[in-house]
């Protein structure tokens, strides 16, 4: 997705252009510089391209090797408020070095000084499909000096607004097919069977139900019987 808002024709229909421009419009007039907007699918598939990092005006040379490099300890930082649940702040992080370490705070400081920002509001949000996400909202001030109804008024536009965006990728997510075979080996995988159970089951050679796991998790983007399973049911292939 381009690093700036499209014109105002992709207002007309939700698109992610036109969400993300609506967000980047409004989090301004609440007093942010920057929006930065990270997602991670629960669960991958290698059919679905769905780009990790969505938006971020914070990031004018995002190309180069060093800021890539950052980008991706920021990610994991992301990653880490998504599992733990609960908007935060990075001058917050930085005080602990259980998220941040000390080497990372002081580029990441260096860089946020450079576009003018002291702070950011980092807030998990979780939509369908199981694509989960971090929008991090930058302030040239210390998040605590925020009244309470702008942090909430953040709070509630990152949550409707993932959920809109991520609903824009419906058929790209839809797109992962198991053959009647796959289904009915998952939905026994799913019932605790084995692959030699399974195969005296449905009456098929224990080489051939490798076979169709195989494929399954390669579908599924997985790796094992039990991400096999969560895919199954988070996805509807599969009842339990």
């Amino acid at each position: 997705m381009p690093d700036g808002p499209d014109s105002d024709t992709h207002e007309a229909k939700a698109t992610p252009v036109g969400i993300i421009k609506r967000v980047l419009r409004t989090s301004q007039a609440l007093g942010a510089k920057s929006f930065t907007y990270h997602v991670k699918p629960s669960i991958h598939s290698a059919e679905t391209n769905i780009p990790r990092l969505l938006f971020s005006n914070a990031w004018p040379n995002k190309g180069s090797s060093k800021s890539l490099g950052m980008q991706k300890h920021i990610e994991k930082v992301h990653d880490i408020i998504i599992t733990e649940g609960l908007p935060t702040n990075y001058l917050s992080l930085m005080a602990g070095e259980r998220v941040i370490n000390a080497k990372f705070a002081t580029n990441i400081q260096k860089h946020m000084a450079s576009v003018g920002l002291q702070d950011e509001y980092m807030i998990p949000v979780y939509g369908p499909y199981k694509i989960e996400g971090c929008m991090c909202f930058g302030f040239p001030q210390d998040i605590s000096t925020l009244s309470a109804e702008t942090r909430c008024a953040l709070e509630v536009l990152a949550a409707a607004s993932h959920v809109k965006t991520v609903s824009c990728f419906h058929e790209k997510l839809h797109i992962i097919q198991l053959s009647s075979r796959e289904t009915e080996v998952l939905q026994w995988l799913a019932l605790g069977k084995s692959i030699i159970e399974i195969s005296m089951i449905l009456g098929i050679k224990p080489a051939t139900i490798d076979t169709y796991t195989r494929r399954m998790y390669r579908k599924l983007g997985v790796h094992n019987k039990v991400g096999a399973v969560l895919a199954g049911v988070a996805t509807s292939k599969i009842n339990m």
